[in-house]
């Protein structure tokens, strides 16, 4: 996996886009927070080394539901469609099913 580097205040990915891409937090800090383009209406969560973001978008092929901001100068693991797709395969079938229904689940108290 691709590390990136961010700085505080680097927008990660945005609510409503699409990029297959989730990130693996390895330093920093990042927070999650509902409302597009950066005007943010609800702080969600904030995410901290060894946490991991964008995986519902990963999982389901649909936008982000709340946009990524970098809360301090860190890294992270960069993780494409691709590579999560590969390793699903060479997984069980029935947990694949379970992280599809849980991020499908999740999705729709967003909503």
């Amino acid at each position: 996996m691709e590390t990136k580097y961010f700085l505080k205040g680097d927008v990660l990915f945005q609510e409503g886009r699409e990029d297959g891409l989730a990130y693996i937090v390895k330093k920093g800090s990042v927070i999650l927070a509902k409302g597009m383009h950066g005007a943010w209406s609800k702080q969600v969560a904030t995410i901290e080394a060894g946490g991991i973001i964008g995986e519902m978008a990963l999982i389901d092929d649909k936008p982000h539901s709340v946009t990524a901001t970098a809360a301090e100068d860190g890294e992270a693991l960069v993780l494409t469609r691709e590579e999560y797709l590969s390793r699903v395969e060479k997984s069980d079938k029935v947990v694949a099913l379970i992280i599809k229904t849980l991020t499908n689940r999740l999705r729709s108290t967003y909503a």
